[in-house]
């Protein structure tokens, strides 16, 4: 049976993460989640699949994927938000992740974008990733 590549490819991302320790000491500890704790401390970052759709050719079977990178810090840490972002786009480069059923064909980030949050005083990094998987045949 062969897993999602979905699910893979997340598993792959944050084991990349947890692994970097600039990016461990940039966010004062592992603070990587699907979904925070009520009390988080920050920063931290999320990391969730928006969607996964077909993307096979006549030959092989693939997927689209389109993965949203979410960066919390407080409002006046806008330096260390852009710090945690370029390390990001720094591991994302030489991302090869090792998955079972499934090859990375393509990651692209397609968009950074920061958006204050006035209500809470927090500042949101948003990083999307768009990638492009083919399931191995064994």
């Amino acid at each position: 049976m062969t897993s999602l590549s979905s699910g893979a490819l997340e598993q792959a991302i944050l084991s990349s993460f947890k692994s970097d320790s600039a990016l461990i000491t940039l966010l004062g500890g592992v603070r990587l989640y699907d979904e925070p704790k009520r009390n988080a401390q920050f920063p931290y970052l999320t990391l969730t699949t928006s969607y996964s759709r077909d993307w096979s050719t006549g030959t092989e079977t693939g997927e689209e994927h389109r993965i949203i990178i979410t960066i919390w810090t407080a409002a006046d840490d806008r330096s260390r938000q852009q710090d945690i972002l370029a390390r990001l786009r720094a591991l994302l480069d030489a991302f090869e992740p090792d998955m079972t059923d499934h090859a990375l064909i393509n990651l692209l980030i397609e968009r950074i974008e920061l958006r204050p949050d006035r209500k809470n005083h927090l500042l949101q990094g948003i990083m999307q990733l768009r990638a492009v998987t083919e399931r191995i045949s064994n």
